[in-house]
């Protein structure tokens, strides 16, 4: 055990509040199997990683379309959820794209049989980012995950001081490419259901497209940059609630929800890919966490939950986030679930 906690504490830089509330096995494993509730889910760490992907491999729902992976099973690479895929500055770097997926990002089972966390080292990231991922399985449908990180190199970052961190969902068949959120088409509307599918037009689209907070901005970027298909965003339509579903085959769906939109420290953007549409109904739907400023030393992350089940009606959907949000209400490292109604208000401080 000690030497777990030792890693811990160098992944971290001893940084107390991320450390689980309960130890994980001094041993990493390369994958886990995990049933509660409905839910049958694999999780992979980074070993045989970009062939391979870390996260979620397999989510199968054995109650409501058993032998379905939510989860592209095209290729044993193929499948993959949950699965961190970039860090992105605003400037031309090699590191732009795909770091996530190389090197080390350990995988630990944690005591109570229900939750594992990948682990990533400052050392081990080209961009001197520290952080954890914690899944739990939570029944009947539910997959609860925790992000932390610490950068320990802001300069690394670049003038624009923002780190766009993504994560990719690569669908099986689904009945719908597009995602259904909450939200408004232009300024000065009031909040509706919107149902997206990431039109062209704009000149950075490629295959998708990302949408923000109605209280967010553009991202600024030099010109020079060439990964550029993840830092752009519409202008409109924007959402006003931080989650969004979409319809999968079988009758499912897969919705994602976080216990923040926007904050002066940190914000959640939705992003839809399509690049096996044209053979098969697979889409990407994906998500960012983006930092702003990134400072040297701090403690960012996130709380969320995705869900696969039966689906049923939007406000269905909208009942599932409410009574989580509910159950979420309180600080999480630098910020909280907030009204897109009201105000910006200051990240909260360290606990």
């Amino acid at each position: 055990m000690l030497v777990l906690l030792s890693l811990f504490a160098v992944a971290m830089e001893a940084m107390p509040t991320t450390q689980p509330a309960s130890s994980p096995a001094d041993t990493p494993v390369r994958s886990a199997d995990i049933r509660a509730g409905n839910l049958q889910v694999r999780f992979l760490d980074n070993s045989e990683s970009p062939g391979v992907l870390s996260g979620v491999a397999s989510l199968v729902n054995v109650k409501d379309a058993p032998g379905f992976n939510a989860f592209d099973p095209d290729s044993k690479g193929a499948a993959a959820g949950l699965n961190f895929e970039h860090i992105i500055a605003g400037h031309e770097n090699p590191h732009n794209a795909f770091t996530p997926r190389h090197g080390p990002y350990q995988l630990y089972r944690l005591p109570d049989g229900r939750s594992v966390m990948l682990v990533r080292r400052a050392e081990d990231d080209p961009w001197a980012m520290a952080s954890t991922m914690k899944y739990t399985v939570t029944p009947p449908h539910y997959i609860d995950f925790e992000f932390k990180c610490r950068p320990a190199d802001a300069a690394r970052f670049g003038r624009h001081r923002y780190a766009i961190l993504f994560w990719a969902n690569y669908m099986n068949d689904v009945e719908d490419a597009a995602i259904h959120f909450r939200g408004i088409v232009r300024k000065g509307d009031d909040e509706k259901w919107i149902r997206t599918d990431a039109p062209s037009g704009h000149p950075d689209h490629n295959h998708g497209g990302t949408w923000r907070h109605i209280q967010a901005k553009d991202l600024p970027r030099d010109d020079d940059l060439r990964f550029r298909l993840n830092s752009w965003s519409y202008e409109y339509p924007r959402f006003a609630k931080p989650f969004y579903y979409g319809r999968a085959a079988r009758g499912m769906t897969y919705i994602l929800m976080f216990d923040r939109a926007y904050t002066p420290a940190d914000e959640v953007r939705f992003s839809l890919f399509k690049f096996k549409l044209d053979r098969f109904p697979r889409p990407a739907w994906d998500f960012q966490y983006v930092i702003h400023p990134v400072e040297r030393d701090r403690e960012y992350g996130y709380r969320a939950r995705a869900v696969w089940k039966k689906f049923i009606s939007p406000e269905d959907c909208l009942a599932e986030y409410e009574s989580w949000a509910r159950s979420m209400a309180g600080p999480s490292v630098t910020g909280q679930i907030q009204s897109p109604d009201a105000p910006a208000t200051a990240p909260a401080g360290k606990e």
